[in-house]
């Protein structure tokens, strides 16, 4: 189902799957000019709100939108977007993850920093962290000088320690951010791998 992302789109908190939880969902008015539907896009981001409503989405929600789908997706501009296709579907998560999950303190799941070469990052970029658990995936949802805050994009579980699960939220320091090739990637063309 390929629709034109009209905007301005919002999040709404409901229980649209009858499951006795509220979760985040997103709104988007039906793309037909004789239509004045709306299109709901079910996430699995349970909300930290406890009633149903409407919330516009931010400034901060349509860059990382807008970003995630440029670099995830290699899709400039708002057009169209294919809504069933889970590349959109993992950016639409992400960015509500990014909005409404509070980001957990990275340290109690992180390994000691490891000497390679950092690069420069910017909002919406595929990073690798180093874990108690291995190397792991994560997305740049929001940064700062000192932090990156990074929704993760595979599971983490660390023995004594909760375990976060996909789009599950982190502040990370960006001195441990790694190149995305340390995780669980392809590595691009221009990646040199020793």
């Amino acid at each position: 189902m390929t629709h034109a992302v009209k905007q301005p789109l919002r999040w709404r908190i409901a229980d649209v799957q009858g499951t006795g939880m509220e979760h985040v969902n997103v709104v988007m008015p039906e793309s037909s000019p004789l239509s004045n539907q709306e299109i709901l896009l079910a996430t699995d981001i349970p909300s930290p709100l406890q009633s149903n409503m409407d919330i516009k989405w931010s400034e901060e929600d349509a860059y990382l939108f807008q970003m995630l789908l440029e670099k995830m997706l290699d899709h400039h501009g708002l057009e169209t977007l294919e809504l069933e296709n889970p590349e959109v579907v993992d950016v639409i998560h992400i960015v509500a993850a990014a909005h409404f999950l509070p980001p957990l303190d990275a340290d109690l799941y992180l390994e000691d920093d490891i000497p390679t070469i950092l690069n420069e990052v910017d909002v919406g970029d595929l990073v690798a962290i180093h874990t108690k658990a291995g190397y792991k995936s994560a997305v740049i949802a929001e940064l700062d000088s000192i932090e990156a805050v990074c929704v993760l994009i595979e599971p983490l579980e660390v023995e004594g320690q909760e375990e976060l699960d996909v789009y599950d939220t982190l502040v990370v320091n960006k001195h441990s951010l790694l190149p995305a090739e340390f995780g669980n990637v392809i590595p691009g063309e221009e990646a040199t791998i020793h």
